[in-house]
């Protein structure tokens, strides 16, 4: 199977990333997130057969409900995303969520944390493709992250899913 380690939006949050794909789809084609799929990856774990281990990791991680505001637009090359920018609680969560992974046995990239919500893969835009208005349409959501989710992704008839194998709440 295979695993990642996901925080997931309130539905006014995901209103606001709908809203701000939407003007992305005005702006250029791609493979857009489906709605019930939008997370932040705090942890990709990939193909394992570990899922007890990845879910007694997910056991030990002690943090605090926090507040996370998704008010950046961006893209890696073709892929585009909205963004939470700087949240100390955020990154000190993706923090002990990697080191409890790591203590299970499991070996994480060493890439730096860019907190992200993928919106589109492989976009094409038709002419320049104007960001701000993506981003204005997020209007600054924010809501309070009281969960974390072990997710399994999985592609089913062509279609990915995402399904929480395993959560643990926040304090």
């Amino acid at each position: 199977m295979r695993l990642f380690v996901a925080i997931r939006f309130s539905p006014q949050v995901n209103a606001a990333l709908l809203r701000a794909q939407n003007i992305l789809r005005r702006q250029g084609s791609g493979n857009f997130t489906q709605p019930e799929n939008l997370h932040l990856t705090l942890a990709f774990i990939g193909e394992t057969n570990q899922l007890d281990a990845a879910i007694r990791a997910i056991n030990t991680i002690k943090a605090s409900s926090f507040t996370v505001k998704v008010s950046e637009m961006g893209h890696f090359g073709d892929l585009y995303w909205a963004g939470t920018g700087n949240n100390a609680a955020l990154s000190a969560l993706q923090k002990r969520v990697s080191r409890a992974l790591e203590a299970e046995g499991f070996s994480l990239e060493k890439r730096t944390f860019r907190p992200h919500l993928t919106l589109c893969r492989r976009f094409r835009p038709y002419v320049d493709c104007d960001l701000r208005a993506a981003q204005a349409a997020l209007n600054g959501a924010e809501c309070r992250i009281t969960r974390v989710s072990l997710m399994e992704s999985r592609r089913i008839q062509g279609k990915l899913i995402y399904t929480e194998r395993y959560g643990v709440n926040l304090a």
